[in-house]
């Protein structure tokens, strides 16, 4: 696998593994009958959302740089 297909794949595990854990926190909502995910209005839950990303960076569930996953996680939470 060349290089750069290693890092686009490392950033859509990044990205997916970012959603789940906002879904889980409660900074997004999955709509289980459309699939479709929304944004919160509890900024507790986004609060706990990048510290719950971040325990699992620390522990090597998410891989990437602090920035990477800062980056990911943002643009999950923002977008």
């Amino acid at each position: 696998m060349s290089i750069v297909k290693r890092h686009l794949a490392e950033q859509e595990e990044r990205l997916v593994l970012v959603e789940e854990i906002c879904i889980d926190k409660g900074a997004l909502v999955l709509d289980l009958a459309t699939d479709e995910v929304y944004f919160s209005a509890d900024e507790e839950a986004y609060k706990s959302a990048y510290v719950t990303v971040f325990q699992a960076w620390a522990k090597g569930t998410i891989k990437g740089t602090a920035e990477q996953v800062f980056l990911a996680t943002k643009s999950i939470l923002e977008d």
